[in-house]
């Protein structure tokens, strides 16, 4: 029951894989029959569907807060401010060079913003040459 589209691709899974959505299984358009042993069997399919519905939003909602916890507010930097940035990434790059990250420094800085692109998290800073 993979039918969830995929905000990337605009297409679900099952869409992708097999060209069409798939349904459980042919659903008439009438559901009360001459058999009530049928019309019983319909609508518990159809209430086992509504509440896998209702548990995935419920899910969605409970993902989504738990997400959300520790996230803060974007900070938004201006042309001209001082920044310092995170020596993560720099770090493995100086390993391969026979240095010793451990005495690195975690931050380095400040440097100048030259252009804030504050919408789309995109800044451009002035970097020494040695980084």
């Amino acid at each position: 029951m993979n039918n969830s589209i995929n905000a990337t691709t605009g297409k679900s899974p099952t869409e992708l894989l097999y060209g069409t959505h798939l349904r459980l299984f042919a659903h008439p358009i009438n559901t009360s029959s001459t058999v009530p042993a049928v019309t019983d069997f319909l609508e518990k399919i159809d209430e086992s569907v509504q509440l896998a519905k209702d548990h995935y939003v419920i899910a969605k909602t409970r993902q989504a807060t738990q997400a959300n916890r520790r996230r803060h507010a974007e900070l938004n930097y201006q042309v001209g401010d001082l920044v310092y940035l995170n020596t993560v990434n720099l770090r493995l790059r100086i390993k391969p060079q026979g240095h010793s990250a451990k005495f690195f420094p975690r931050f380095i800085g400040p440097f100048f913003i030259l252009e804030a692109k504050p919408e789309t998290s995109s800044y451009k800073s002035d970097l020494a040459t040695m980084y």
